[in-house]
């Protein structure tokens, strides 16, 4: 059913810049996914008359065994090539020119937009495993900026995902948490690192005081909206003299997580293709240097390599940072995961400087294409692997790495 209604919409302002362009596009959205069907989709289509899908729709759909709702009732069975089978020969959606672009599933009406509902407000934003997204969002040197809007949502045709808390009062507090997270990462008189880590240290001093099981009240609030991130950051300075320790372990870490993406998360056949082109660059790196050295030689590599790009362009990553957090909010609306997500962000920024520095190094400097073309395939790969972070955090509580002291040796300068 159609709705005329208008929704007041929270988005970045690159949002309606976005169009899906066949020609500036770097890597097709319909390969290397698990993609999942809807149930009024999966019906249409085993239902359809027309010869070509009848005859796709034989092996090319399943239904999903592990359904939680209507929205992921079937998937697609990708074909040889980790390919969608609805792609011919010219890599044309044969769903989109026998049945009509309303034949389409959500997924495909979706991606890369990511939708939020909060009660009549809706949150959106663009995933960056799409290449177009990717330049959309990243090389605005002024940095993301959030606008108000109003316009028509038509639920019926895309995927929108809520807060697990009904409660408004919760949701007006981890909105507020979040705008002062994003207020920390657009904070450039200081360090991205630095700002991350203070991060840390606002939701361990402001975030943990909070009661999350009883009534939010204005004093909690209050408490929240009052961080002055400037005015704390000598505070932050002077307590990190108290936390001094050797990191001679920041690659041996980031180089283990990395490889436990082969090892617990999904099978290499959904790696992006470009990130597997990236990431044989970066092995190729790495791999003839001996152990004792890999730290040393990592750090004089991030210094002589990919430093003085990211001292002039620190707004790409920057970018990233606040973008994940805007758009997978969601996240931190599951208030007993707060402090998780907060290590797949800081794990997240450590694996792109990791990949980067390799790169870097190999073609001896980094630039726009490079930098681009390696945080869109990372995300493509990494971020939506749920089995893959279940096991990151595992290994971080065994490492004992999970409090800001030890965390951040993941992505210190």
């Amino acid at each position: 059913m159609k709705s005329n209604k208008e929704h007041k919409i929270l988005q970045p302002k690159y949002c309606d810049k976005f169009r899906c362009n066949p020609i500036k596009c770097e890597e097709s959205c319909c390969e290397r996914w698990k993609i999942i069907i809807d149930k009024n989709t999966y019906k249409k289509y085993i239902n359809s008359e027309n010869e070509v899908i009848k005859k796709i729709v034989e092996k090319g759909l399943s239904r999903n065994e592990k359904s939680m709702n209507g929205d992921d009732f079937a998937i697609v069975n990708l074909n040889s090539e980790m390919m969608c089978p609805f792609l011919n020969q010219h890599n044309l959606c044969e769903i989109f020119i026998n049945m009509g672009e309303n034949s389409l599933s959500k997924t495909c009406k979706s991606y890369p937009r990511a939708i939020v509902l909060m009660e009549d407000e809706i949150e959106r934003g663009l995933e960056l495993s799409c290449s177009v997204a990717a330049e959309l969002a990243l090389l605005n040197d002024k940095g993301i900026e959030l606008e108000e809007i109003r316009d028509i949502i038509e639920f019926d045709d895309l995927y929108v995902v809520s807060p697990l808390t009904k409660d408004l009062e919760q949701v007006e507090m981890i909105k507020e948490i979040r705008t002062q997270i994003i207020n920390i990462l657009q904070t450039r008189s200081i360090k991205l690192s630095e700002r991350l880590e203070f991060i840390g240290y606002f939701l361990n001093e402001i975030v943990s005081d909070i009661d999350f099981s009883r009534k939010y009240n204005e004093e909690s609030l209050s408490k929240i909206k009052e961080v002055n991130i400037l005015h704390d950051v000598e505070k932050l300075k002077s307590t990190k003299k108290e936390f001094q320790f050797k990191n001679n372990y920041q690659f041996h870490h980031l180089n283990t997580i990395l490889s436990m993406k082969f090892k617990e998360g999904d099978s290499v056949s959904f790696f992006s293709k470009r990130y597997i082109e990236c990431l044989m660059q970066v092995l190729d790196v790495f791999s003839e240097v001996k152990d004792k050295n890999l730290e040393n030689h990592y750090k004089i590599n991030y210094e002589k390599y990919l430093k003085p790009y990211l001292e002039e362009k620190s707004y790409i990553l920057e970018n990233y940072l606040v973008n994940h957090v805007f758009i997978y909010s969601s996240e931190l609306f599951n208030l007993n995961n707060i402090w998780n997500s907060y290590l797949k962000l800081c794990v997240i920024y450590g694996l792109l400087k990791l990949n980067l520095i390799g790169l870097a190094t190999y073609h001896k400097g980094m630039n726009d294409d490079l930098a681009l073309k390696l945080i869109q395939s990372l995300t493509k790969t990494f971020i939506q692997d749920k089995t893959y972070w279940q096991s990151v955090i595992k290994y971080l509580e065994k490492e004992k790495l999970v409090e800001l002291n030890k965390l951040i040796t993941l992505y210190v300068d």
